[in-house]
């Protein structure tokens, strides 16, 4: 167990500085200071390696996200525990800093439906469409975009992640005329809308 641990560790720092792309298990066998052996005898694979390390630290992250929310009148205090919470977790866990990346970098490797990313979002946006509930109503801007928001600042994932550069396009116009509450017949038109 002890060498399994000290794997995932090494890769976490691996992943969490390079990316999955840009991680070896070489790179992983480097950190630890043992052989390949030690490493093959617990995972047969990176896309091994980094699915465990979504599985596990993904668990934790995702179970910090589902404390948002709560009574009305404690909305508010209880999303920003939630958000601050998860920041301080991703800057000291490096498991939790390369699940989320590896999250956004390889999908598929997520054994999860809904992913990591979404099981972070999905509370985020209830607590946020709690708390404007308990300010007198809807509020003014989307829950989920305001959830998407609050993961991009403080969690530094871009979610969703874009697909190209028009769907980047898309997002960009739909966030902005969120924030700036234009209505929705003013919004920015789709590059195909001209």
């Amino acid at each position: 167990m002890r060498t399994r641990e000290q794997v995932l560790d090494a890769a976490a720092e691996e992943f969490a500085a390079h990316g999955y792309l840009g991680t070896t298990l070489l790179d992983v066998v480097k950190r630890t200071g043992m052989t390949k052996g030690a490493l093959y005898g617990h995972f047969s694979s990176k896309e091994e390696l980094a699915a465990a390390l979504i599985e596990e630290a993904g668990g934790e992250l995702s179970t910090r996200a589902a404390r948002a929310g709560g009574p009305d009148a404690a909305a508010v205090q209880t999303l920003r525990q939630t958000v601050l919470d998860l920041a301080h977790h991703l800057h000291r866990d490096a498991r939790a800093r390369s699940a989320l990346r590896l999250a956004v970098e390889a999908p598929h490797l997520d054994r999860h439906d809904p992913g990591l990313v979404e099981r972070i979002c999905l509370p985020l946006a209830r607590a946020v469409a709690q708390t404007q509930a308990g300010h007198g109503g809807a509020g003014a801007q989307p829950p989920q975009a305001v959830a998407r928001l609050l993961m991009s600042v403080f969690l530094g994932v871009p979610h969703p992640v874009p697909r190209d550069d028009a769907d980047a396009a898309r997002q960009f116009d739909a966030l902005w005329a969120t924030m700036c509450g234009l209505p929705k017949d003013e919004r920015a038109p789709g590059p195909n809308q001209h």
